[in-house]
């Protein structure tokens, strides 16, 4: 097997691993689809709460997207794929993409921050980009995952609740993204890195769900430090509710 068909990018944290691979992705589709008709995408260690995994499957649905339980799907794919790209997720080490992949060979790519020193990125990496400045060791930072699949919120809440996050209300926050359901029928994706300008909120492309409760996945992921998981999840529970009020017939 070729090695440049299986692109693994690891990294630390909240440096842009999946937005690299997305940008990768569109390119591919834009330029060359002929190419490229088989296009698979892992990321592993999200357990439930699978936000890149789900906004990658909206806005390229050719791409054929995996999560945990499935890696043994993935691996039977591999073969007639065009291209696979393996994002390693910040609670894996080196050793998940041995294990899974075996003796395949593969292109590895490190994303890290700018003017990082030496570290063991360097040495596995046959390419090493410069991403999002992330200042914090990565054993310093917590992950905290909370799934909200079946909730809804209302926009003037959503801006609320979201400011209070990346104003460190629960936590210091260096990353944070979301999938979010909107009274008002929209979903929306949410994506902030600390020490960036641009907070990006994104209308994903989903038909509008008006009626009981939502099928689609939502959810949220803070990486930071003192994550006050109890507080938030308590906020949560309180400002969400279970079914949509507007009702379309």
């Amino acid at each position: 097997m070729d090695k440049d068909k299986i692109v693994v990018v690891g990294g630390y944290v909240g440096c842009g691993k999946t937005s690299w691979i997305y940008q990768q992705i569109a390119c591919l589709i834009k330029a060359v689809p002929q190419y490229y008709k088989k296009i698979l995408y892992l990321k592993a260690g999200t357990g439930k709460v699978q936000i890149d995994q789900k906004r990658i499957s909206i806005d390229f649905p050719m791409v054929n997207v995996f999560c945990d339980n499935q890696k043994a799907a993935f691996l039977n794919e591999l073969e007639s794929a065009d291209i696979a790209y393996i994002e390693l997720g910040n609670n894996l080490g080196l050793s998940y993409i041995d294990e899974l992949l075996n003796d395949l060979p593969y292109y590895p790519v490190a994303i890290l921050p700018p003017g990082y020193k030496r570290c063991k990125w360097h040495s596995w990496a046959k390419e090493v980009l410069t991403g999002a400045a992330i200042t914090a060791s990565s054993w310093e930072m917590e992950t905290l995952r909370i799934s909200t699949t079946g909730k809804i919120i209302c926009g003037e809440k959503f801006n609320k609740l979201w400011n209070k996050i990346i104003g460190n209300a629960y936590g210091k926050v260096l990353r944070a993204k979301g999938i979010f359901h909107l009274e008002d029928g929209n979903i929306i994706y949410a994506d902030f890195v600390h020490g960036t300008e641009c907070i990006e909120f994104l209308n994903l492309d989903l038909v509008p769900y008006l009626h009981g409760e939502p099928k689609c996945f939502s959810g949220l992921e803070i990486v930071g430090f003192s994550l006050n998981e109890a507080v938030l999840q308590r906020i949560i529970n309180k400002i969400y509710i279970a079914t949509y009020s507007i009702v379309k017939s």
